[in-house]
């Protein structure tokens, strides 16, 4: 049997009842291990322990289906706790329905449910990571955009496939980088915020990103003035 990324499951478990003891303060469940990064391709069997109840782990991944390809979950044989975690050929890229997600990286969630009858506080548990490809891969949207004199225009750019997916964000004109504010300015969430009157150079502008993983991998984007 399979199930889809991005849908919770729950294995339930038989034969429980209403004589187990539970913890007056909380249910939580805690994931294992907790890794800063897996490989595109690999594989890796996480465990969800819980705490106080004999309930099992319902295992998802967060946001999945804003994900190009988030990866896949399959039950493991002979455990109940666990599930194995295969990873995409590719980092995941996020639509911008996405929110509180870094582009390239996975959140894998476990939760639990308070045993039938009882109604006690819940604690769940994620971890996250990046996943890692032989090489970095960046993206930047729009590519051309049009904005008025001290307007704003929103880009969203990514690097992904290293451990380090920090961008830098860069503005220039006829090829020469600015920094003096003459061309507006550019904050490392992609905001450009253009000038208030039209730059010497003229009224075209080019948003770089730049991986500083790899420096060698960069996108531009044209800004025409108006």
């Amino acid at each position: 049997m399979f199930w889809s990324a991005g849908i919770a499951f729950a294995i339930a478990l038989g034969g429980c009842n209403n004589s187990v003891m539970l913890s007056p303060n909380y249910l939580s469940v805690t994931i294992s291990p907790r890794p800063g990064s897996v490989a595109a391709g690999a594989s890796v069997t996480f465990s969800g322990t819980v705490s106080n109840s004999p309930s099992l782990p319902q295992w998802s991944i967060y946001d999945a289906s804003a994900a190009s390809n988030p990866g896949t979950l399959t039950p493991v044989s002979g455990s109940t706790d666990s599930i194995l975690y295969t990873a995409p050929p590719s980092p995941p890229i996020y639509g911008q329905t996405s929110t509180g997600i870094t582009q390239g990286s996975i959140t894998l969630v476990a939760a639990v449910t308070d045993p039938q009858g009882t109604s006690i506080p819940i604690s769940n548990d994620t971890v996250s990571f990046v996943i890692t490809a032989p090489s970095v891969t960046v993206g930047l949207a729009p590519l051309t955009a049009n904005v008025s004199l001290g307007g704003t225009v929103q880009f969203i750019g990514y690097a992904v496939g290293s451990l380090n997916n920090t961008l830098t964000w860069q503005l220039s004109a006829n090829g020469v980088p600015s920094t003096s504010g003459a061309l507006g300015t550019i904050d490392s969430a992609g905001t450009y915020v253009a000038p208030s009157n039209t730059p010497i150079s003229g009224n075209t502008v080019t948003v770089t990103i730049i991986s500083q993983a790899d420096p060698a991998k960069t996108l531009a984007a044209t800004v025409t003035l108006q």
